[in-house]
C-alpha cells in the first residue's frame, strides 16, 4: 500500500474499531513492512489470532514476548495456547508454567490465573484424549454445502433435511462491503437434503425468508420441542460498525412462520451479545427453558451459557440466570445444544481441558445444576475450533462445525468453519425397567376391622424418576421422568458406563430408590430392576376410634390425645406429603345449627393438637358436619332411641384430600 506509515497504523486501528479484522491485518502488515513497532506487532498478533491464523499469530506473539516480556505477558500465554493447535503439548505446558510464575492474573476482567491452571491440565489430558479416540467416523460435507466462508449452526429439520446458516460466499469472511452504508455480507438460513446417503445443498430455507430483513444477519436457529416455535439470532450493525446480536422467536402459523418477535430484555440485555439459543424442558414444571450465550455481567468470564424459563401460568419469561460454574469458566462457552431425551447439554469451551482451541463437552442436568462434565473426545474434537454439536434423531449420527485442517477456506488454512458429519460405530443401546406395586399402609390397616391380608398389586400412574450420579462428586441430576403404566411398569433408555438411581414417589419418605451402574457394558441389553413396593392410603374416610369429648365440650380429653399419638400423628409423620381433612360428626340430638358448630370446634381441636405436635397447618383441613352424615340410624325401626347407632355417629374421621407438591397449586377438595 502506497500510504505513509502513520496513516496505515491509524487505518489499522480504525478497522479494528469497526470490527473489520481482515482489513486491520492488511494495514498492520503494510505498516510493519515500513516500520517496526512492538505495539503494532502485538495488535497484529491479536488480529491473526482473531482471524484464526494460528501459525502467524504464534510466531508474532513469540517475537513480541522476546522484545518486551514485562509489557506483554499475555503474548507468552497465547503463544502457549497456539502451540496446542500443533499438538506440541509438552512445550505448551512449559510456557504455561512460566506464565503462571509471572504473576499475571486479572486482565480485562479475564481470570488468567484460573485459565492457566486449566490449560496445564489440558496439556496433561490431551495426549490421553488422542490415545483413547472414540470409534466414530467423521465426514467432511462437500463443497455443495461448504463454501469458502463460514457454515454454522446446523439443526435437523427431519431425519433427512438439515437446516444451517451460511454466508454462501466464496470471498473472505468478515470484510466490510460498503463501510459508508454499513453493509456487510449477509448470513441466512439454508437447507441440505440427504439423498443416496449423501447430503446435498438445496437452497435458501423458504420458511425463513421473512425472518431476515435487509442488512441483517441471522443464524443460530433452534426449534421448540413441538416444532411450533423457531428461536434464532438476529444481528444488526450499529453506527460504530459493531454487530449487536439479540434473540427472536417466530411462531408457525399454519404452513408459514409468523413475523419474529424480539424476546424481552430479561433475555436480551441491552449493550451485550445475546445469541446461540437451544431449548430444553424443566423436569419439574414441564416449562420450556431457553439456554443461550451472552457476555452480560454476572458471568464467570468471557461468553457464558445462561437460561430463562417460560412460565406458562404467567405467560412470561423469568429473569435470565447463569447456568453455573460447573460448565461456565473464565474462558468462553458457546453453541449449546440440549438433548431433551437424555437431559444432556452439549457445548463448546476453551476454558475446560481439551485438545486445543474450542472443544465440545457434555454435561447432564438442567438449569443451573450440571454433573459429569466431560470432553466428548477425538476424533470429533481436534486441536482447532469444534462447535455446534447436534445429534441426529437416530442418535447414532450427528453434525458439528470445525475449522480443522482440510476445511474449504477463502484465506489461510483455518479461517473458516465447515460442516462435518459424524457416525458413532457400535452404539450400545441400553434400557432398564421394572414394576411398582402397592399395598395398604400398615397404620391405616390397623384402623380397619377384620381387614384380610392381601398381596401387593400393580400401582399405576406413580411418578418414577431416573437420575444420573456423578462418579466423583456423587451429585445427581434428573435424566428422565415418567409415570407407571396400568400394569405398574416403567422403562428408561440409559447409557453405558454411567451410575444411576431410580426413585419411586410414594407417600412415605424417604422415597424408595434403586441404585445401579452400567460400567463395563459391552453390548446392547436390558438391565432389569427388582420390584418396588410402596404403601398407599385410599381416598376414603377412616374412623379414629376412642376420640372422646366431655359432654357439650370441644376440648380433647387426655385419652383422646393418646389415641391420636398412636394413629393419625404417626400416619402424618410417616407420609409427609399427604393433606388430610379432619372431620367431626354428631348424632341427631340437639339443634342442627348447634351440632354443626360443635362438630366444627371439635374438628379444629384435633387439628390444633396435630399442629402443636409439629404437623404443618397447610396439610390439615378441619370440617364439622354435625348430624348431616350419619353412618348408622339414630333410631330403631320402632321409633325408639338407638344408643349404639348414636355412638357410631359421634365420631372423628380423616381422609386424604390431596398431596403436597412444591410446583403446583394445591386445590382443596370441597
Amino acid at each position: 500500500m502506497n500510504l505513509p506509515a502513520h496513516k496505515l497504523k491509524r487505518l489499522g486501528y480504525n478497522s479494528l474499531q469497526f470490527g473489520d479484522t481482515y482489513s486491520a491485518i492488511e494495514y498492520f502488515e503494510a505498516y510493519l513492512a515500513k516500520k517496526q513497532n512492538v505495539h503494532v506487532q502485538y495488535s497484529l498478533a491479536e488480529s491473526y489470532r482473531a482471524a484464526r491464523n494460528y501459525k502467524a499469530a504464534r510466531d508474532l506473539y513469540a517475537e513480541v514476548y522476546d522484545q518486551k516480556p514485562n509489557a506483554y505477558p499475555l503474548a507468552l500465554y497465547y503463544k502457549a495456547t497456539l502451540l496446542k493447535t500443533e499438538k506440541r503439548y509438552d512445550e505448551a505446558r512449559v510456557l504455561f508454567q512460566q506464565f503462571k510464575k509471572s504473576g499475571a492474573a486479572q486482565v480485562n476482567g479475564i481470570d488468567y490465573k484460573k485459565l492457566t491452571t486449566l490449560q496445564i491440565q489440558s496439556c496433561d489430558s490431551a495426549l490421553q484424549l488422542l490415545k483413547n479416540q472414540k470409534n466414530t467416523d467423521i465426514t467432511h460435507a462437500d463443497d455443495a454445502i461448504n463454501k469458502a466462508s463460514i457454515e454454522f449452526s446446523p439443526q435437523y429439520l427431519s431425519d433427512s433435511v438439515l437446516l444451517f446458516a451460511s454466508l454462501r460466499s466464496d470471498t473472505i469472511l468478515y470484510t466490510v462491503v460498503d463501510r459508508e452504508k454499513g453493509k456487510f455480507p449477509q448470513r441466512k438460513f439454508y437447507t441440505a437434503r440427504l439423498g443416496a446417503k449423501e447430503w446435498g445443498f438445496v437452497g435458501e430455507w423458504a420458511d425463513a425468508r421473512n425472518l431476515t430483513e435487509e442488512d441483517e444477519q441471522v443464524g443460530n436457529g433452534t426449534f421448540s420441542l413441538d416444532k411450533r416455535r423457531f428461536y434464532f439470532t438476529r444481528c444488526v450493525t450499529n453506527n460504530q460498525f459493531h454487530a449487536e446480536c439479540a434473540l427472536y422467536v417466530s411462531e408457525k402459523m399454519g404452513r408459514t412462520w409468523g413475523k419474529p418477535d424480539k424476546l424481552p430484555e430479561k433475555i436480551n440485555m441491552k449493550g451485550y451479545q445475546n445469541t446461540q439459543p437451544t431449548i430444553g424442558i424443566n423436569s419439574k414444571t414441564n416449562n420450556e427453558v431457553l439456554y443461550f450465550v451472552s457476555n452480560r455481567p454476572g458471568g464467570k468470564g468471557g461468553m457464558d451459557i445462561w437460561f430463562s424459563e417460560y412460565q406458562k401460568s404467567k405467560g412470561e419469561w423469568t429473569e435470565a440466570k447463569n447456568a453455573g460454574n460447573a460448565i461456565n469458566t473464565p474462558g468462553d462457552e458457546l453453541s449449546p445444544f440440549f438433548d431433551a431425551k437424555t437431559r444432556v447439554l452439549y457445548f463448546s469451551s476453551n476454558g475446560l481441558p481439551g485438545l486445543g482451541e474450542l472443544d465440545i463437552f457434555k454435561a447432564t442436568g438442567e438449569l443451573g445444576k450440571w454433573i459429569s462434565v466431560e470432553n466428548v473426545g477425538a476424533p470429533v474434537n481436534s486441536p482447532f475450533d469444534d462447535l455446534y454439536y447436534v445429534l441426529h434423531p437416530n442418535r447414532e449420527d450427528g453434525v458439528f462445525t470445525s475449522n480443522r485442517t482440510g476445511a474449504v477456506t477463502a484465506l489461510h488454512e483455518h479461517c473458516c468453519d465447515d460442516i462435518y458429519f459424524f457416525h458413532i460405530n457400535n452404539v450400545i443401546n441400553l434400557t432398564t425397567g421394572g414394576l411398582v406395586k402397592q399395598k395398604l399402609n400398615e397404620q391405616v390397616k390397623n384402623l380397619l376391622e377384620n381387614q384380610p391380608e392381601t398381596p401387593a398389586t400393580p400401582a399405576a400412574n406413580i411418578p418414577v424418576t431416573l437420575y444420573s450420579i456423578d462418579e466423583k462428586t456423587k451429585e445427581k441430576a434428573v435424566v428422565a421422568q415418567q409415570k407407571t403404566a396400568t400394569d405398574g411398569s416403567y422403562h428408561f433408555d440409559i447409557e453405558a458406563n454411567k451410575n444411576y438411581e431410580i426413585e419411586v414417589e410414594g407417600p412415605r419418605k424417604p422415597n424408595p430408590t434403586l441404585v445401579f451402574n452400567t460400567k463395563n457394558t459391552k453390548e446392547s441389553a436390558n438391565v432389569p430392576q427388582t420390584d418396588v413396593v410402596i404403601e398407599y392410603i385410599p381416598n376414603i374416610p377412616f374412623i379414629i376410634k376412642n376420640i372422646y369429648y366431655d359432654f357439650d365440650k370441644s376440648n380433647l380429653r387426655k385419652e383422646s390425645e393418646t389415641v391420636l399419638d398412636t394413629t393419625l400423628l404417626v400416619i402424618l409423620r410417616e407420609n409427609p406429603t399427604i393433606i388430610v381433612e379432619i372431620s367431626s360428626h354428631t348424632d341427631s340430638k340437639g339443634e342442627d345449627d348447634y351440632n354443626m358448630k360443635l362438630s366444627q370446634r371439635r374438628a379444629e381441636s384435633v387439628v390444633n393438637y396435630l399442629i402443636k405436635n409439629g404437623i404443618d397447618k397447610q396439610r390439615l383441613v378441619a370440617r364439622g358436619y354435625g348430624e348431616t352424615r350419619p353412618i348408622a340410624s339414630n333410631q330403631n325401626p320402632d321409633g325408639s332411641d338407638n344408643p349404639e347407632g348414636r355412638q357410631k355417629n359421634r365420631r372423628t374421621e380423616f381422609k386424604i384430600i390431596g398431596t403436597i407438591n412444591n410446583y403446583e397449586k394445591i386445590i382443596y377438595e370441597e
